[in-house]
């Protein structure tokens, strides 16, 4: 099924709201005279019902031009009344049948140009229903016009604004209308897909009973271009429920739901040479009355099953009644011939069968350069639409890869900050216990001068008490501390320590000791090697210079204190007092200010 050869059945079964009352042709002017003094002598929405009835008879008329400008003369005056009386919901409906009205005088531009107004005054005033049917329309007026690019994203962003609102409902119209979008362009697996997602929604919703009929309609003819005969069997029970549904809410029999079914199956049966079973579904479709089944598709089906059974003279009737219907396309006339042709040649009239052999290939001929150029049409169009999804998908892509570098940007960043801040204050409690040592070292250092003047004052007023010195002399390490103090007045004075090129036997002879007693009195007291005691007195003089020189640079330091490689001062000074130089100054500066 063909989504251009079923257009009329599609757009009136979605705007069922919006269909017009049968009306006698014969009455049809006096109706329209009273409808125009009762607009004329009433108010409110007396007014505006008035309004609708009377546009409703003239859209019956829209094929004659002139009938066409008093209905759009009809609907200018109802949008007036309309807004005039603040009335949204009536307004919202003349814009739906405006535009009903020229998707059935094929004016595909004037809807184009129209619907996006419409569409945005829907969505203001939330009457969604309408939005939906009118965005469908616009879909199809790009469809009919060959504008597949602009259908597929007119449906994508109508699939958007409904999933936005979580509207199954929604969704599931625009999915229709996606796969009409495919249908059009023979992408019959896309729009098997679509109307099968389509129609999972629609049993979640009630009142949209018309579209799921119409889409288990298109989905089986779907499965029937890609030969799925035993899938469009497996359909039918829920085919039926949904009829079935569609009959219950609207409250009355439905045909065309029915004979669309019965066609899938007829239809089925011929494409599976099963023509016993197509017979009795042909027969159930000419039963139903008032149905809007093409009467080509009759004829046809007709034809073949007479065929089958060998009743020539039938076939060659029906098949020639089904000429008289043909659509108008001569691809389907040349189908039609070809039928034809192999009835006549069992009949046994080869002349009339090659005469006909002969019309067949001469439409062939004229129809190859236009079969051509339609199929590098389509092929153009199907090219264009999948570049411009790939694009978009290839956008998105890209704007995900740099949303997960921004991130991954954002977490190092935030890293970084958070590990300079806790470098930062273990750097602080470091300078701060430092500065404690110095603080404790000057208090000891005071009371070592206090207890020694105190000590060289009762030396000199009285005696020397013996025993008080030889218990001084008995104190366990006192020589030793007594070197120690030595050392490090030594080294401290005349820039000893700074000196590079100071060695163990200089220190020794200025002592007057021996290489074991200071290393025996160094290693007691401090718990270090004389050099490596050395090392610590000068890397705390540099750490001194630093603080009373800051204009200095560290390696000038460095240098100033013996040490001929900084690198080497570096890694002492972080291995005696746990942060670097250069973080050491930085805190200096921080508590100065």
């Amino acid at each position: 099924m063909k989504y251009k050869t079923y257009l009329v059945t599609v757009l009136w079964g979605t705007l069922l709201s919006l269909t017009l009352p049968g009306a006698a042709q014969n009455n049809l002017q006096h109706q329209k005279d009273s409808l125009r003094q009762v607009i004329e002598h009433s108010e409110g929405i007396d007014k505006l019902r008035s309004y609708n009835r009377l546009y409703y008879l003239y859209m019956s008329e829209i094929a004659d031009d002139r009938k066409m400008d008093t209905l759009l003369t009809v609907f200018d005056q109802a949008e007036a009344e309309a807004i005039r009386q603040g009335n949204t919901k009536m307004q919202g409906m003349v814009y739906g049948n405006l535009i009903i009205s020229h998707i059935n005088r094929n004016e595909y531009e004037q809807i184009i140009q129209k619907a996006p107004a419409y569409l945005d005054f829907y969505i203001k005033h939330e009457q969604w229903r309408l939005y939906y049917q009118i965005h469908m329309q616009l879909i199809t007026a790009y469809n009919l016009k060959g504008d597949y690019t602009h259908a597929a994203e007119e449906a994508q962003l109508m699939f958007d604004r409904a999933k936005e609102r979580k509207d199954k409902a929604g969704m599931a119209t625009a999915l229709y209308a996606t796969a009409i979008t495919y249908n059009v362009q023979d992408r019959w697996k896309e729009e098997e897909g679509c109307f099968r997602e389509c129609i999972r929604l629609l049993w979640e919703v009630s009142g949209y009973d018309n579209i799921l009929t119409q889409a288990y309609a298109f989905l089986c003819s779907s499965l029937r271009a890609q030969a799925q005969y035993d899938e469009i069997l497996k359909l039918v029970p829920e085919y039926r429920k949904a009829i079935a549904r569609f009959e219950k809410a609207a409250g009355r029999e439905q045909p065309e739901a029915w004979g669309n079914l019965y066609v899938a199956l007829m239809n089925t049966y011929i494409d599976t040479k099963d023509y016993d079973k197509a017979g009795e579904y042909l027969a159930k479709l000419d039963g139903i009355v008032n149905n809007n089944i093409s009467k080509y598709e009759l004829a046809r089906a007709r034809a073949l099953i007479f065929q089958s059974r060998g009743n020539y003279s039938k076939a060659l009737a029906a098949i020639d009644s089904a000429a008289v219907e043909v659509p108008e396309s001569d691809f389907d006339l040349s189908a039609t011939r070809k039928i034809k042709m192999e009835i006549l040649a069992r009949m046994g009239r080869i002349d009339d069968a090659f005469q006909l052999f002969d019309e067949i290939i001469a439409t062939n001929d004229s129809l190859k350069n236009v079969e051509v150029n339609a199929r590098f049409d389509e092929l153009r169009t199907r090219y264009e639409v999948e570049k411009h999804i790939a694009e978009k998908e290839r956008n998105f892509h890209y704007f995900l890869f740099a949303l997960g570098i921004c991130l991954v940007l954002t977490l190092l960043l935030a890293g970084v900050f958070y590990y300079n801040r806790v470098i930062a204050i273990k750097n602080r409690k470091l300078y701060e216990r430092i500065k404690e040592q110095d603080r404790l070292a000057d208090e000891l250092a005071e009371l070592e001068r206090a207890r020694r003047s105190e000590a060289s004052a009762e030396t000199s007023g009285s005696e020397p008490d013996e025993t008080v010195e030889t218990v001084g002399a008995d104190a366990p390490g006192s020589e030793q501390k007594n070197l120690v103090m030595r050392l490090q007045e030594y080294l401290l004075s005349h820039d000893n320590l700074l000196d590079a090129e100071v060695n163990r036997d200089d220190i020794i002879s200025a002592l007057g000791t021996n290489k074991n007693t200071l290393t025996d009195a160094v290693k007691a007291v401090t718990g270090k090697s004389p050099m490596e005691y050395m090392r610590i007195l000068k890397v705390e003089e540099a750490r001194k210079q630093m603080d009373a020189h800051p204009e200095l640079t560290i390696e000038a330091v460095a240098f100033s204190c013996g040490f001929n490689i900084p690198s080497t001062f570096y890694r002492m000074f972080r291995k005696q007092y746990g942060i670097s130089p250069a973080e050491y100054r930085k805190m200096a500066r921080a508590q100065e200010k």
